[in-house]
């Protein structure tokens, strides 16, 4: 009985560290372009309510020249995004 506690508890805290994890990362650059940020209280000017982010109404401008990100990102949308 005491066994099964503990891989209950296990899994649960293995469960509620995915969703921090989904949740912390769900707020990246859309694919259409248009940038996404945390949503804390309301959505500044410009920006929508998509779930638990603020989505840019309007897509982010592509960067013309080269862009470098500092190390451990990578370049995605014209954001430097953390490496997967």
């Amino acid at each position: 009985m005491i066994r099964f506690a503990i891989f209950a508890a296990l899994v649960a805290v293995a469960f509620g560290a995915a969703d921090d994890a989904l949740a912390a990362g769900s707020c990246r650059p859309t694919r259409d372009g248009k940038d996404r940020m945390e949503r804390s209280g309301g959505c500044p000017s410009g920006y929508v309510v998509r779930g638990a982010c603020c989505e840019s109404v309007r897509p982010i401008s592509q960067p013309t020249g080269p862009h470098t990100c500092p190390p451990g990102t990578m370049l995605r949308l014209g954001a430097c995004v953390p490496r997967p």
